[in-house]
């Protein structure tokens, strides 16, 4: 019983000394860092108010097609230095309606505004992505630098053995000065890479405390999880391209602004057509008020008008109006074509570096594969005598390289991936 008991105790202890960790040590998921980003990123918050004003913008547009409907009444009291009666009151109540039939340049503004909707939401689409795309590269970044110093740091600890092993053999005059100068400069540059790969380290890190909106210094680690690495080949490039060509949002955006543009330009030449509006119009003046239906209906008036108004002199406003909006037609046509050509040379580069690095990526799990294997066969001839000591540093050197060629391919071909995935619109994580 007593035994259970110390157990019992030191098991909460350890939970004290250890809750801290816990909750402060804190291990995001790629999923985890995207979701930070999208609720603190700035911009991204700038383009959801834009997509709440470019909707108010368009519940406004409807305002000139929707009736309008107004209630006044007024007393007013009039006085006069001669008559018998000091003043007199006016009472008056009026209900006016007003209905525009026919005007196409409002018709052609509400078309345009649902469009810059839209468009400001393929924007936001478009930011979204791109923010997934930037995490993702930060997030892959900083783990594939973590992978590095691992490597660099049992180079180091190899480095340090293999040294003091020379040494040993050096002062039994077994091998020359220049085999024990050859170990400690091995040993030098592992460990060079080892400070170098530590500070890459805490610069990714940086980035991607950035990227995520913690706070500088904040203590946190990363999850690496399975990720699915989509495969695109250059032989797919037309197939592709028209995929980005459909999906892509800031194509889709440019597009949007085009039609925009030509809604637009039909509203200004609408401008100079006739507007039709019907209007009506029922009203009770007298010098009192009451609520007597004989008294009300002597005293009440009505009315229903139509107006056709047609302009013809705005003091050039139309035409100035016109050929600004065929200029803003014209430049949006150039932006959509620019905007596709540019991603189309990107498409086309990211499916080359991907389709290099697949073949580096088979190249260097081939040569680290062999690599590794030579590095053992080596220790087994310098145990038993068969190799020297800097046979064994050549091969361990060998070794670490091509473990580190083989994690940055790996990396590199993920973020060529996810690359190709963002320009053709499609989210990086499902």
């Amino acid at each position: 019983m007593n035994n259970n008991k110390k157990v019992i105790v030191r098991n909460v202890m350890s939970l004290f000394f250890l809750f801290p960790v816990i909750l402060f040590g804190k291990v995001f998921t790629l999923n985890d860092c995207i979701e930070m980003a999208e609720k603190n990123n700035f911009s991204l918050k700038r383009n959801r108010e834009n997509i709440s004003l470019s909707q108010a913008q368009n519940v406004l547009s409807y305002s000139e097609m929707l009736p309008y409907i107004n209630v006044r009444s007024s007393v007013t009291r009039n006085s006069s230095v001669y008559g018998t009666d000091p003043y007199n009151d006016i009472y008056s109540t009026n209900v006016s309606l007003s209905q525009t039939i026919l005007d196409l340049s409002s018709i052609f503004d509400i078309k345009g505004s649902r469009l810059q909707v839209k468009r400001t939401l393929a924007l936001y689409n478009a930011a979204v992505n791109g923010i997934e795309f930037s995490v993702s590269g930060f997030f892959y970044d900083f783990i594939k630098k973590r992978r590095l110093l691992h490597v660099n740091k049992l180079g180091f600890k190899e480095g340090e053995e293999n040294l003091k092993k020379t040494k040993l053999m050096y002062d039994l005059g077994k091998i020359s000065k220049a085999d024990l100068l050859r170990a400690e400069v091995v040993k030098n540059q592992s460990e060079l890479d080892m400070l170098k790969s530590s500070k890459d380290l805490e610069l990714s890190r940086a980035n991607l405390t950035y990227a995520i909106g913690l706070k500088p210094g904040m203590e946190f680690d990363v999850k690496e999880e399975s990720v699915e690495v989509k495969t695109y080949s250059i032989n797919d490039y037309n197939e592709l391209f028209n995929v980005l060509k459909e999906n892509n949002q800031e194509i889709l955006a440019a597009g949007l602004s085009l039609s925009s543009s030509k809604t637009e330009l039909k509203a200004a030449f609408c401008s100079y057509l006739p507007k039709l509006t019907l209007s009506s119009n029922y009203g009770y003046s007298a010098d009192k008020f009451t609520m007597s239906k004989e008294e009300w209906d002597g005293n009440d008036s009505w009315n229903v008008g139509a107006t056709i108004s047609v302009p013809i002199f705005t003091g050039f406003s139309r035409g100035a109006s016109v050929k600004q909006k065929k200029a803003s037609l014209r430049m949006n046509e150039i932006g959509l074509d620019d905007i596709i050509s540019t991603m189309g040379i990107e498409l086309k580069k990211a499916l080359l570096s991907m389709d290099v690095s697949q073949k580096t990526l088979v190249l260097a799990e081939k040569n680290l594969e062999k690599a590794e294997l030579s590095y053992r066969m080596m220790q087994e001839k310098y145990d038993l005598g068969a190799a020297t000591i800097l046979d064994l540093i050549n091969a361990e050197e060998d070794y670490e390289q091509a473990q580190v060629t083989q994690i940055s391919a790996y990396y590199d071909l993920v973020l060529a991936s996810f690359y190709v995935t963002n320009l053709l619109g499609e989210s990086i994580v499902q």
